[in-house]
C-alpha cells in the first residue's frame, strides 16, 4: 500500500491524478491540509507513559495506522518563508512516537532506535514556486536528513517536463553562505522563546538567567502565547533587533515557531538564532542553521548569526551548581550580543563543540552502554510510569 498525505491547504486535482499515473497503482489518499495539526509540544509520554502512542486526539494520530503500514508515504507540502509551512512540520513532528527513546550511534551522532523492522519509504513533493534556488536546496536537504533519521528512503517528485521520481542523495548542509554580521551595542533585544513544553523547559529556565542579568535590555516573549502573535509580527517591523531561542525539533525549529515565522515580514534590524538540543553534537542543527541564513535574507535583516549548543538533555535532574555550569556559556553568548552587537566567534565555536562525536566520545559511550548506563535516564521513568514492559511496544502494527 502506498498512501499520499495532502498536507497543502488547497488541493490540486490535477497534480494528485498525475501522482496517481505515475505509480501505476491504486494510492490511498488522506487529506490533513484543512485539519489542524496539533503541534507536539514535547511531553514524551509517547515514549515514556503511552509507548508508541501520542496523547494527541486528531487527524494526524488516526493517520498512523496507514502511516506505519504503508510500502511508501507520499507527503505534499506547502511551503512558506523559504521552508516547509507549520502544517507540513507539525506533520513531521508528529511521527516521533514511531521511534524509541533509546540511543545509538551512527557516523559519530546520535539516532533513535527503531520502533518497528520497516518504515514506509518517503516522497516529498514541494512547490518551489515562491523558493530560491539556495532555499529549494535547504529545503530539500532538511528532508533528506529527515528521512536519513526516520530510516526511510526519501526521494522528490519534481515537475520538470511533467513528474519525475528522483532519490535524494546525501550532502552536507548549506551553511555558513551568509557570514555573521555585526551591529552596535543593543539599547533592547527582543527574544521569542520557541520550545512548545507548557512549563518547566530549558528554554526558560536559560531565558530566566538571561533577563535577570540584562534586566530591560530584554524582552522576552514566550510563542505559546498565540493570542498575541498578531501584535508580535507587527511589533516586529519596528523593532530593532531580535533573537530566537528555541530546542531543536525533528531537526528543525518545532512548528508552533514555525507558523509565527510565516507571519513576519521585511523590515529592518538585525535577527540571531539559538538552537539548544539534547543530541552532544552540533551537526544535527546545521539544516536548521542553513535555513536560518535564507530567512534573514529574505526578511530583509542584518544576520547576526546561529549559536549552536548540544548536550542539554537530563540538564535539569542535575544538581544546581551543575545546571549552573552548562547555562552559563549560553547566557553569555547572548549578554556578549547585546553589549557587543555580535556573538563572539570563540563562544560560538566552543559551545558547537563536538560537531560529532570522535573516537573518544565513542568509545567512552559504547563503555557507558555496556553497563546500561546511557538509557538509564529513560529506563528509570519508564518504570516511574508503570510503563517499562510496554517500552518496545509497536501499536500500529499489523
Amino acid at each position: 500500500m502506498k498512501t499520499i498525505f495532502d498536507l497543502r491547504k488547497e488541493q490540486d486535482g490535477e497534480l494528485m491524478e498525475a501522482i496517481q499515473r505515475l505509480y501505476q497503482e491504486p494510492l490511498k489518499v488522506l487529506t490533513l491540509g484543512d485539519q489542524p495539526i496539533t503541534p507536539c509540544i514535547g511531553c514524551w509520554n509517547c515514549w515514556l507513559k503511552t509507548p508508541g502512542n501520542c496523547v494527541m486526539k486528531d487527524p494526524m494520530a488516526e493517520s498512523y495506522f496507514d502511516y506505519m503500514n504503508s510500502d511508501a508515504v507520499i507527503l505534499l507540502m506547502d511551503t512558506a518563508q523559504g521552508f516547509i509551512d507549520h502544517q507540513a512540520k507539525a506533520f513531521l513532528d508528529r511521527t516521533i512516537p514511531h521511534y524509541l527513546p533509546y540511543i545509538e550511534i551512527v557516523d559519530g551522532e546520535c539516532h533513535h532506535f527503531a520502533r518497528y523492522q520497516n518504515y514506509p519509504d518517503m516522497v516529498f513533493y514541494f512547490d518551489t514556486r515562491d523558493l530560491t534556488k539556495q532555499e529549494e536546496q535547504v529545503v530539500e536537504d532538511y528532508l533528506y536528513r529527515t528521512a536519513y533519521h526516520f530510516q526511510s528512503k526519501a526521494t522528490r517528485i519534481e515537475t520538470n517536463d511533467g513528474l519525475q521520481i528522483r532519490p535524494l542523495a546525501p550532502r552536507k548542509s548549506k551553511r555558513q553562505t551568509v557570514a555573521f554580521g555585526s551591529v552596535g551595542p543593543m539599547e533592547k533585544l527582543v527574544i521569542y522563546n520557541g520550545s512548545p513544553r507548557r512549563s518547566g523547559s530549558n528554554s526558560t529556565l536559560i531565558l530566566r538567567n538571561v533577563a535577570e542579568l540584562l534586566g530591560k535590555k530584554v524582552e522576552i516573549r514566550d510563542l505559546k502565547e498565540r493570542d498575541k502573535w498578531e501584535e508580535w509580527a507587527a511589533a516586529f517591523q519596528r523593532e530593532e533587533h531580535v533573537l530566537f531561542f528555541m530546542p531543536l525539533y525533528v531537526h528543525a525549529m518545532p512548528s508552533h515557531v514555525m507558523a509565527f515565522m510565516e507571519r513576519l515580514q521585511v523590515s529592518k534590524g538585525s535577527i540571531s538564532f539559538f538552537v539548544q538540543s539534547g543530541f552532544p553534537e552540533s551537526s544535527q542543527s546545521h539544516y536548521l542553521e542553513a535555513y536560518f541564513e535564507q530567512l534573514a535574507l529574505r526578511l530583509g535583516r542584518i544576520y547576526l548569526g546561529t549559536a549552536i549548543k548540544g548536550g542539554m538533555e537530563g540538564m535539569q535532574m542535575r544538581p544546581q551548581s551543575g545546571q549552573t555550569k552548562i547555562m552559563e556559556p549560553l547566557v553569555k553568548a547572548i549578554v556578549a550580543l547585546v553589549f557587543d552587537g555580535k556573538f563572539n566567534p570563540k563562544d560560538i565555536n566552543r559551545l558547537a563543540s563536538p560537531v560529532r562525536m570522535g573516537l573518544f566520545m565513542k568509545t567512552i559511550f559504547k563503555i557507558l552502554a555496556r553497563f546500561g548506563l546511557v538509557n538509564y535516564f529513560w529506563d528509570q521513568q519508564l518504570k516511574g510510569n508503570q510503563a517499562f514492559e510496554k517500552r518496545f511496544d509497536q501499536p500500529f502494527k499489523l
